[in-house]
């Protein structure tokens, strides 16, 4: 092997080792991102359960309320 194959073997090798450097921290930034989605969307379906909860809590008001009206209105007829 020559010398100048011998540096170009050793600049491709330092490419390589490079670009695996930086796909590695690609990966971890990318993990990361991942985790804080994950994270967030449960926390938006715990929302979602709560407003639910809270929705059927103002439904069940809602038509007791309908209940009172109705029969308060067929009691006047």
């Amino acid at each position: 092997m020559t010398e100048q194959e011998y540096q170009r073997l050793q600049n491709l090798l330092s490419t390589v080792i490079e670009q695996q450097a930086t796909f590695a921290e690609n990966q971890t930034k990318a993990d990361a991102r991942m985790t804080r989605n994950e994270e967030s969307i449960a926390a938006l379906l715990a929302i979602a359960e709560i407003h639910d909860h809270q929705f059927k809590d103002t439904d069940g008001r809602i038509n007791a309320l309908v209940n009172v009206v109705e029969k308060y209105i067929s009691k006047e007829h």
